[in-house]
Parts: structure tokens; sequence; C-alpha cells
């Protein structure tokens, strides 16, 4: 299934918001002795997804509640 712009462009910045997200974690644990906190990475993921998505993709109304709830159909609401 090919996918649209739209599409494209909200996958590539999921992509980016999750590896980002790991890649900060990561250097807090090997420069400030951070402890591996898989919860923190998929939280900041999440919030810096729907940041991105909120100023980035045209047509984006819904809530970052909404966006933590159900993110398949808060996708799908702007493709």
């Amino acid at each position: 299934m090919a996918l649209n712009n739209k599409e494209n462009k909200i996958g590539k910045g999921l992509w980016i918001s999750i590896i980002w997200n790991i890649w900060n974690h990561r250097n807090k644990i090997v420069f400030k002795q951070g402890k591996v906190d898989l919860e923190e990475i998929f939280t900041l993921a999440q919030l810096n997804a729907w940041t991105w998505m909120k100023y980035k993709v045209p047509h984006v109304h819904f809530s970052y509640n909404d966006w933590n709830l159900c993110p398949i159909e808060c996708i799908k609401s702007i493709t």
C-alpha cells in the first residue's frame, strides 16, 4: 500500500520522535548516570510526536489526551 504525502510526513515525524527520545535517554544514562526508564521514553515520544504534529501538520484538531487514548484514530482523522 502506497502512502500519500501527508501519511508519509506523519510516519517520518513519529519515527524521528521515537528515535530522538531513545537517543536522549541513552545520553542521560551514559553521561549523567541515569537509569533505564522505558515509561519515560514512551511518554516523551508520545508528547514530542503530538507536539510536532500539532504545529507541522495542518488539520490536527485532537487533544493530547485523545492522542494518548487512541493514536491510530487520531492519525486517521487527519489523513
